[in-house]
């Protein structure tokens, strides 16, 4: 039996428009038709609150002038990928429950809580409960206080297979084992380094890739053939520097030492074209079976989590890249190659939950005011990492280094604030801890794991041309 205060668009229109009577206060309109679109906004002239536009598929059936004219210019939602899943009420409708839905049925959880789940088809329908608990996140934010002691370094001062290149990304597995990243001394390659463990020799185990990009974040993933595998950015161009970056894929490669990777791409390659986004990094929480893509586009920053199961098994399918490559010393002549790769296409994946913003202008208070150095995902939440080495004016050689992690959950809201990194910033004690009389402490990569937050730290000195690869390591507590 239909509660009272449900209606189609076409009685709640003539309700309104030829009865002069208001179906209700408070509106939710399921489905993106244009009749619905028009009453969203002939509801919120009458005075109603309409919470929402709801639409099952990934687009809306109404016209787009519609769409902008009758909820964008009155800030009116529109939920695409989502329905009511269910209602409230006795006699009268008290409110009703939306879910998000995928194109083959599938609920995704939006907020913590309890919800009944209703699945209707002609007569039958069938009801589940469904409990979303809520993760605890892990808040590095008072230990990230603390100044620089021996007490919160992980690994200190090791030299990578070109010293003079500074470190760009790291991971660390159970084993102890950590992988470096950093671009090659003819800036088109880049260097896999791997180290037994903390303090360890990183020179000798190598693997070289060209043309790859920059390689900011890589993943290591000690997999269960036995084989360790490194996630990183593949298919760069190169910049008017010299450099590769702006990467159109990440690849998922085995590490064998003594390689030289020269195709810009190996092993299974992934794809993420959003709207023309690029410069893709990846992160992964293997533990939840999480995997996020962080991408940027005109000084905005996005993030999109997936399934990591789900992005394994998607098809193989014919992609085309185009990328610049060349003009550099022993880089060949600068051309542009278009490539057609075999590789999987996360377009056609499930989002778990995307979120953006743009570079901030308050770099006291504002999120992305300094160069992203990395992001992590773990369990529910994204840690974004920014900073940079930022030379004294009055001092020239000498550095006020700066950086700062956030942490967001999955629709970008910031659960732990902005917060500075005090050791990055303290110039005496990188100076009496051995790490540079200068100053010169740039954070490189961010990693979390079993509640401890790890972040690289690339330093150098005045007195050498050397760049030394550093981990801080910080323990976090449970914050709900």
């Amino acid at each position: 039996q239909r509660l009272a205060g449900i209606y189609s668009a076409g009685t709640a229109q003539r309700f309104v428009n030829m009865e002069g009577v208001m179906p209700g206060k408070k509106v939710m309109i399921l489905g993106s038709g244009d009749i619905g679109l028009i009453m969203a906004r002939r509801m919120t002239f009458m005075g109603a609150e309409v919470k929402g536009c709801v639409e099952l598929m990934p687009f809306s059936a109404g016209l787009k002038r519609n769409i902008v004219q009758c909820l964008d210019d009155y800030g009116i939602p529109l939920l695409l990928s989502h329905t009511v899943v269910d209602i409230a009420g006795r006699e009268r409708l008290e409110g009703v429950t939306v879910a998000a839905v995928d194109e083959r049925g599938l609920v995704t959880g939006t907020g913590y809580g309890a919800a009944l789940v209703t699945a209707r088809y002609g007569s039958y329908s069938a009801k589940c409960s469904v409990t979303l608990n809520a993760e605890q996140v892990w808040d590095p934010s008072q230990a990230l206080a603390a100044p620089l002691s021996s007490d919160i370094v992980h690994s200190k001062n090791v030299l990578l297979y070109a010293p003079r290149r500074i470190l760009q990304g790291f991971d660390i597995l159970p084993n102890g084992e950590i992988y470096y990243s950093q671009v090659g001394s003819n800036a088109y390659t880049l260097n896999i380094c791997r180290a037994a463990g903390p303090n360890q020799n990183a020179q000798d185990e190598v693997m070289i890739l060209k043309h790859f990009g920059h390689g900011t974040q890589i993943v290591a993933e000690k997999a269960s053939d036995g084989k360790t595998y490194i996630w990183l950015n593949s298919n760069a161009s190169v910049d008017d520097s010299g450099e590769y970056g702006n990467n159109w894929s990440f690849s998922r490669v085995e590490f064998v030492p003594g390689t030289n990777e020269a195709d810009g791409y190996a092993g299974d390659t992934f794809f993420l074209n959003k709207e023309q986004q690029y410069d893709q990094q990846v992160a992964v929480d293997f533990d939840a079976r999480r995997l996020l893509v962080g991408s940027r586009k005109s000084g905005v920053r996005h993030f999109w989590i997936f399934d990591l199961d789900e992005v394994l098994a998607l098809p193989l399918k014919e992609m085309t890249v185009s990328v610049t490559v060349g003009g550099g010393t022993g880089d060949g002549e600068k051309q542009t190659v278009e490539r057609k790769i075999m590789g999987h296409d996360l377009n056609d994946c499930r989002v778990l939950g995307n979120f953006s913003f743009s570079a901030g202008t308050d770099k006291e208070h504002d999120v992305y005011s300094y160069s992203h150095q990395g992001h992590e995902i773990n369990g529910d939440y994204i840690y974004f990492y920014e900073g940079n080495a930022v030379e004294n004016s009055d001092d020239p050689g000498t550095y006020q280094s700066k950086a700062y992690v956030t942490v967001f959950n999955y629709n970008g809201r910031i659960v732990v604030p902005r917060t500075e990194v005090a050791a990055i910033a303290d110039v005496n004690g990188l100076a009496s801890e051995g790490f540079t009389q200068t100053g010169y402490a740039e954070g490189e990569c961010i990693k979390v794991k079993e509640g401890k937050l790890y972040l690289g730290m690339a330093c150098r000195d005045g007195s050498s041309s050397n760049r030394y690869a550093n981990i801080l390591v910080y323990d976090c507590v449970k914050k709900q």
